[in-house]
């Protein structure tokens, strides 16, 4: 009878297979996502782990202001419970690779160490030191070689293509470039990845840029300046390795470390500052001794050259006396010529007065003669005409005229007798009295002549004495000038002098009062374990995330299965009452009967619950971890099956099926055997509501009538059918959902919110005609609109009056615009929800919307804002800002003031150091415009929001995959809950069916007679879908959220519409897929199967 009996419970199992498949499946649905969801989380943290261990990653990281010396760093490695520590430089620099300016955080690397490591696995860096701690692995190129060599993160999201060989040029430090790096420019020779950066996308802040780290690189140690001190120590806790990395045991063990550095940190700051003041005593006084040796050498410069001067001066009297004596013999001699040539002067012209008297005597003798050679010559002349007049007489015979012609002739020559002599005489003794006249006159002109050249010669000695007295003079005049000019010269130089020395000496007492206020430096050391690592403490988050949803997305896959169990197996005890009564008339006990169905229950959800814990607590971490390797770059391991959770997942999925199944047969054994073994009445009609809408019912057709009222006939089936297609219209919904809610953070700040594209920074002490440049060259290539604006990174901390409450504290970036009224052309400023307007006053501040959830604030709150210290704690005294509206925002939390406030708030006027401007999307004119910016003085970044959405858009693409498998299972939550439930009513009425077709009933009205039940209840559990979607998607969405991003929060209607058309899709699908059972029902067999 045994036997019998289990060979009933095998044939139970083998003649349902589409019952047992049924079960299995939603167990392995239930149970595995269960299994699957509860161990991601675990299992994210064990590879977090197991990456940290890995890798050496530093349990503590030990800062201080001040940095640290060897003995420092030996003093740290000496406190108990650390195992392992490294001294490590760091710096913030703005980078430049391909014309792109990363804030780029860049580590030091001990070049040896590293290469004697060795990672074969891609996950474990073997190396036997353990004081190599955060172990890069080189994924690809070489180690560095030289100290201008460097190798930079192989999970960044370059804007443009990056590889080995690239140069990387330092352009800004968060300290100085010269005291801090030797080398400005590097040559990429690999790429690698750290487990100290665990987020890809979220590396840190810094004081530079837009407030957050874009990359990390390391470079040699070698690469630092070589008096930059150590600023940072790695430490690992003796122990560590030992416990999971995230769990209590593990805090606490480092929280003890922790507390033992923090002891003695009082200790290494006094040291530190020991050391920094006689450093800086010791330079000072090497800098005042240089500067006594200095201004003595300076001094006795000035002296010697005060002496040539004055050696200078002398010779210069000196030469002006002899000027003097010269120039007083040249006026002598000067005299003494003008004397002789007024006597030669006045000789020549007494000379010429003799000679012009003499020659008036000669004139006046040679008048004379002339005057006797003329009476002679008139004589001689009418002697002539007398004797030609006597010869005519004569001829003629005029005796008496001859006569007195010849008497007249006589005459004549009486009176002309001697005078020819006379004449010739006097002319004689004139030629000789001029001769002798001439003779005196030539030789006083040769005396004159003699004295004049001698007076020539005087004065041709007198000008040559002059032109070198002159010569001599502009000698002296010129040394003067020169004596002069270098007396002044020494006499600024000696000021000038002076005035150094008195700068010097203030700047050296400065200098010894600055040392002197070493002592009251007010430094700090920070000992950092890894819930202060953003990679390590976002990951953790996002596990704690996922360990949520876990709670509570399974329950809707269990609900179905108990659903579908107690569905299922009530029909398959409806269907074998009369095999119950027999039992029962057998003998059989109760709990005898109902083991066949709890066995078949139990199997067939144990062997769903098997498959599907087997299958999806592999897949599903696998698959979640995998998306998020987007974001972070925790390799992804084979986890580990817990086997408290696979027995806790099985036990809830075997446990629902096999209690329903036993309220399922608990109801039907307690009947009488003689009442089992007839078949069940059919359950009475009743009147449903839409009956009593007279105008509605009377117009529905005989088979819409009987489908509506075989709707509520079946409570327990309707209901499964719309919590099942219920459950699978969400589970779209959700992926949709998130998918819209991711995206949105893009489409929406960058589309809806933000207006501008371009960012330039520029340095805090840049003059008004850089910024004019900016605004020039900007202006060229813009819209003509930029907008200036004062930014600022602070932290934001709640207030709240219960003291033992906790604080909730957030990095934000403060926004000051210059010109409030024309903000809303570069940054739309509303709420969220309704899209009301926002405007800045001096009344209060605007936040963005995640802020004021993280701060729980609403308008008219309170906050305070504190300054940053050196590792983004808020340090100082905090201002308290009031709230005057809540602003839309998804990516960062930000705090908009006015100047006013601003400056009422904080105590000081804003710098506006940041323009927003609209320029061309073309990236060759926008590379053109970053190298133009950057070439001017005083810009520091040059930044593109689209560079921006290009790195979010692929870091979301891992949205798509979770959505494929959201689409996955609800397809098999609808085929599950559809097949059972078409399946059931198929079962439940063959003989209405074999009527159906007795009667005549076309295959195709057959069909349509019993779908329609089923897509009618497809889809009102798709209407009530997309509510239950839009509170999972709600919860999904708020649970997965990180601090510094908030999700969209509309469902986009097509979302909706996909979601249902899907369902929809699924519905018919299954349905299809049943009408071969419909054909194989005969209608002979169906007809007697009561008899």
């Amino acid at each position: 009878m045994a036997g019998a009996f289990r060979k009933e419970v095998v044939r139970s199992i083998t003649h349902s297979l589409g019952r047992f498949l049924a079960i299995a499946i939603i167990a392995a649905l239930g149970c595995g996502f269960y299994a699957g969801l509860r161990l991601t989380g675990p299992d994210m943290r064990l590879a977090g782990d197991t990456y940290y261990d890995a890798t050496n990653l530093c349990d503590l990281r030990v800062v201080s202001s001040l940095g640290f010396t060897d003995d420092q760093i030996d003093e740290i490695s000496q406190v108990e419970g650390v195992s392992g520590f490294m001294p490590a430089y760091e710096s913030d620099v703005i980078a430049q690779i391909d014309g792109v300016q990363y804030t780029t955080r860049i580590h030091s690397l001990n070049v040896d160490k590293a290469r004697a490591s060795e990672c074969d696995d891609g996950l474990n860096v073997e190396s036997e030191d353990p004081n190599y701690i955060n172990r890069p692995i080189l994924v690809e190129g070489s180690w560095p070689e030289s100290n201008d060599e460097c190798l930079l993160s192989a999970d960044t999201v370059w804007s443009t293509e990056v590889s080995v060989g690239d140069k990387v040029l330092l352009a800004e430090g968060a300290s100085d470039l010269d005291d801090t790096f030797a080398v400005h420019e590097y040559t990429v020779s690999g790429f690698v990845r750290s487990s100290y950066y665990t987020c890809s996308t979220s590396v840190g802040s810094t004081s530079l840029g837009s407030g957050q780290l874009a990359t990390f690189a390391y470079v040699p140690e070698g690469a630092f300046a070589e008096d930059f001190p150590y600023t940072e120590a790695f430490v690992t806790v003796a122990g560590a390795r030992e416990v999971q990395w995230a769990t209590d045991d593990y805090q606490l063990l480092v929280d003890a470390t922790a507390s033992r550095i923090n002891g003695i940190s009082d200790d290494l700051l006094a040291s530190r500052l020991d050391g920094i003041r006689a450093d800086a005593q010791a330079e000072l006084d090497e800098s005042r001794a240089d500067f006594e040796a200095e201004r003595a050498d300076a001094l006795q410069k000035l002296d010697d050259a005060q002496a040539e001067l004055d050696d200078a001066k002398a010779k210069l009297d000196d030469a002006a006396a002899k000027l003097a004596s010269s120039q007083a013999t040249l006026d002598s001699s000067a005299r003494d010529l003008a004397s002789g040539q007024a006597q030669v002067d006045s000789g020549r012209a007494e000379l010429e007065a003799q000679f012009a008297a003499a020659e008036e005597q000669f004139a006046a003798a040679e008048a004379q003669l002339d005057a006797a050679q003329a009476s002679y010559d008139a004589a001689m002349s009418q002697r002539a005409q007398l004797v030609e007049q006597l010869a005519q007489a004569q001829a003629a015979g005029a005796y008496d005229v001859v006569a007195q012609l010849e008497a007249a002739i006589a005459q004549i020559d009486a009176q002309t007798a001697g005078v020819p002599e006379q004449i010739a005489q006097g002319r004689a003794q004139l030629a000789e009295q001029r001769s002798q006249a001439q003779a005196s006159m030539d030789a006083a002109e040769g005396e004159l002549a003699s004295s004049q050249a001698a007076i020539d010669s005087g004065r041709a000695q007198l000008e040559s004495g002059c032109r070198q007295l002159a010569s001599g003079r502009s000698e002296y005049e010129d040394g003067l000038a020169q004596y002069e000019e270098g007396a002044n010269e020494l006499s600024t130089q000696r000021a000038d002098a002076e005035e150094q020395f008195a700068d010097a000496e203030a700047k050296l007492a400065d200098a010894q009062a600055d040392v002197d206020a070493i002592a009251d430096t007010e430094g700090e050391v920070y000992v950092l374990d890894l819930t202060k690592n953003i990679g390590a403490e976002s990951f953790k988050s996002d596990a704690g995330r996922i360990d949520q949803i876990a709670q509570v997305f399974p329950f809707l896959f269990f609900l179905v299965a108990a659903l579908v169990s107690l569905t299922t197996m009530t029909r398959m005890v409806e269907e074998e009452r009369v095999l119950i009564g027999t039992f029962k008339a057998l003998g059989y006990s109760k709990a005898r009967i109902t083991s066949k169905y709890l066995i078949y229950a139990i199997v067939a959800s144990g062997v769903g619950a098997i498959i599907g814990i087997v299958s999806l607590s592999k897949f599903l971490p696998w698959f979640i971890m995998g998306a998020y390797a987007i974001i972070y770059a925790v390799p992804c391991r084979p986890c580990p099956i817990d086997p408290a959770m696979t027995a806790a997942a099985a036990g809830l999925g075997v446990g629902i099926t096999v209690i329903a199944t036993w309220f399922a047969a608990a109801s039907t054994l307690r009947e009488r055997p003689a009442f089992l073994m007839l078949p069940r009445a059919p359950k009475a009609g009743k009147r449903i509501l839409l009956e009593r809408i007279r105008p509605v019912w009377r117009r529905l057709s005989f088979s819409w009538k009987v489908t509506s009222r075989n709707l509520f006939r079946y409570k327990r089936r309707f209901i499964m059918a719309i919590v099942g297609i219920a459950g699978c219209t969400a589970l779209l919904l959700t992926g949709l959902g998130l998918q819209n809610a991711i995206n949105d953070i893009i489409d929406k700040q960058y589309g809806e919110l933000y207006h501008y594209n371009t960012i330039v920074r520029m340095a805090s002490d840049s003059t008004d005609d850089e910024k004019s440049q900016v605004e020039q060259r900007v202006e060229e290539d813009a819209s003509g609109e930029y907008a200036w604006l004062a930014t600022a990174n602070k932290q934001a901390q709640s207030i709240s009056d219960d003291e033992s409450a906790d604080v909730s504290q957030h990095r934000v970036d403060i926004v000051v615009p210059e010109n409030p009224d024309t903000l809303s052309d570069f940054n739309t400023l509303r709420t969220r929800e309704g899209h009301e307007e926002l405007a800045l006053s001096d009344d209060g501040v605007l936040v963005s919307e995640k802020l004021a959830m993280e701060l729980s604030l609403e308008v008219g709150s309170t906050f305070s804002i504190f300054d940053e210290d050196a590792v983004g704690d808020a340090t100082g005294d905090g201002r308290e800002v009031t709230v005057a509206g809540i602003m839309e925002n998804y990516v960062g939390h930000y705090v908009y003031f006015t100047p006013t406030l601003y400056e009422q708030v904080m105590g000081e006027e804003p710098v506006f150091t940041t323009l927003y401007a609209n320029e061309v999307e073309d990236e060759g004119a926008r590379e053109v415009l970053s190298d133009e910016l950057l070439a001017t003085d005083g810009v520091k970044t040059v930044t593109y929001n689209d560079e921006t959405i290009d790195s979010y858009r692929t870091m979301l693409k891992s949205v798509d995959s979770v959505v494929v498998v959201l689409v996955i299972a609800a397809a098999l939550l609808a085929f599950v809950v559809l097949y059972n439930l078409t399946n059931i009513n198929i079962t439940e009425r063959v003989r209405e069916i074999a009527t159906l077709k007795v009667l005549g009933f076309t295959p195709r009205e057959v069909d349509a007679y019993i779908y329609r039940e089923t897509l009618l209840l497809a889809v009102i559990g798709a209407l009530v879908g997309l509510l239950l979607g839009i509170v999972m998607e709600g919860f999904v969405v708020v649970t997965a959220e990180v601090d510094q991003v908030m999700f969209g929060r509309d469902i986009h209607a097509a979302s909706f519409i996909i979601a249902f058309l899907l369902t929809m899709v699924f519905s018919v699908i299954v349905t299809l897929a049943m009408r071969p059972k419909l054909r194989r029902i005969d209608m002979v067999e169906s007809l007697k199967s009561n008899e």
